[in-house]
């Protein structure tokens, strides 16, 4: 079995180096290849056909002899093997593989290893209810040792609480040979937000499950802190986050609205994934973390549809204030003393005009009439979290349209709203 993926870089020199540091090659074997005609893996691939070139390859360095030879020997054909392997894997990512031999059940010690390496990392244990499926576990894992990663429709996610109480009708296709297929389900389940989600936080669990043995390469020691993707194929924590931000983002819309923004960003973003690591030879929970970091803005609330929050107000002057005496809302409207006989009416604020400010330039409030804080837009804001004591940290930029910006997790002098 090949040891690791190796991986063609930069230079011919940076390649047969850090596959020498990989397999420990002696010194004078790695010069060997820096001398020789290969200039990248694949050449290495295809320059031995049989083992034993690679045993007369190896002893044109005489100044190795008898066991320091023979380790050497092992050691490339070791590196040998591994490119073979990796670049076989290569060829076949783009093979179409049926949903049958995707869905097909691993073996059963494979299956166990799976789950015995998620639980000595983690030490976690989780109910039927949440737990993956034994079915979807090994799609997870044959989708990610092929890089034949898909976008998994949520609805379909099972768990091992329905595993373990459907019953399957066994289907005669030859003589002898049956196949076992789940009975159809009688009652079909609703479509709501919070099903998706639990879904969801279900198969994310079957991806960190499934690719939860060492990454290539992996540091020996795991400082506090540090990242995780560095260490794990798909961290638990990266897949979490993900899970936390649709949960979060999707809670800032109004219930009517909610699963239909959801899935559709969902599926945009893992369809991401799917394209990325099957192209590519990042791991997983690498290439989860980078796209949320580079899609963050898409899962932003749109300002038309977010929950509308309540002013908040922080001087008692305003007449809108609940801090104001009945008294002083009395003189903020002009009211006349007692005996004069006139009445005048206060008329009602209008709402901030935006339409007259320049593109580019910040606004006070937002059209609800929500104080926006003017430090965090422009980045001298030392106070951490939504808002502040000089108001709201949301985005103040005006947009062509007139409006301000309004979203949240940046300001005006990181805007990068062109609408």
């Amino acid at each position: 079995m090949a040891e690791g993926a190796p991986i063609d870089k930069g230079s011919k020199e940076e390649t047969f180096t850090d596959l020498a540091k990989d397999f420990s090659f002696d010194d004078k074997v790695k010069d060997l290849f820096l001398n020789g005609p290969m200039q990248n893996l694949e050449d290495l691939r295809y320059y031995f056909a049989t083992e034993s070139e690679i045993d007369g390859f190896v002893a044109q360095e005489a100044s190795l002899k008898d066991g320091a030879l023979r380790i050497q020997i092992a050691r490339v054909r070791r590196a040998w093997a591994a490119v073979r392997h990796h670049g076989t894997q290569k060829e076949n990512r783009n093979n179409i593989s049926s949903v049958a031999q995707l869905d097909d059940l691993l073996e059963e010690g494979t299956l166990r290893e799976v789950k015995v390496n998620f639980w000595k990392r983690y030490k976690l244990k989780y109910p039927s209810e949440v737990w993956p499926a034994d079915q979807l576990l090994s799609r997870c894992y044959r989708e990610m040792d092929k890089r034949l990663l898909t976008v998994y429709d949520i609805w379909r996610v099972k768990t091992l609480l329905h595993q373990v109480m459907s019953t399957k009708k066994r289907k005669l296709v030859g003589t002898d040979l049956y196949t076992f297929e789940d009975e159809p389900e009688t009652i079909p389940e609703s479509h709501v937000v919070d099903k998706y989600l639990s879904s969801l936080h279900t198969y994310l669990l079957a991806m960190s499950v499934a690719g939860s043995s060492k990454a290539h390469n992996a540091p020996t020691d795991e400082a506090f802190g540090g990242d995780s993707t560095k260490f794990v194929k798909v961290p638990w924590d990266v897949m979490q986050a993900y899970l936390f931000r649709a949960n979060r983002s999707a809670m800032q819309l109004p219930e009517s609205s909610r699963l239909a923004w959801l899935e559709e960003r969902d599926i945009a973003e893992r369809a991401v994934w799917v394209s990325l690591f099957r192209d590519g030879d990042d791991t997983l929970g690498h290439i989860v973390q980078s796209v949320m970091e580079k899609r963050s803005a898409h899962w932003d609330a749109p300002i038309s549809h977010a929950i509308p929050r309540q002013p908040s107000y922080s001087s008692p002057q305003d007449p809108r204030s609940p801090q104001m005496s009945k008294k002083q809302k009395q003189n903020q409207k002009g009211s006349p003393p007692k005996g004069s006989g006139k009445k005048a009416p206060f008329p009602p604020l209008p709402p901030p005009n935006h339409a007259t400010q320049k593109p580019g330039s910040l606004a006070t409030t937002l059209r609800d009439g929500t104080r926006l804080c003017q430090d965090f837009n422009r980045g001298k804001c030392d106070t951490k979290g939504p808002s502040c004591a000089r108001g709201a940290h949301k985005c103040a930029k005006i947009s062509r349209n007139g409006r301000p910006c309004g979203m949240s997790f940046h300001g005006a002098h990181n805007c990068r709203n062109s609408s």
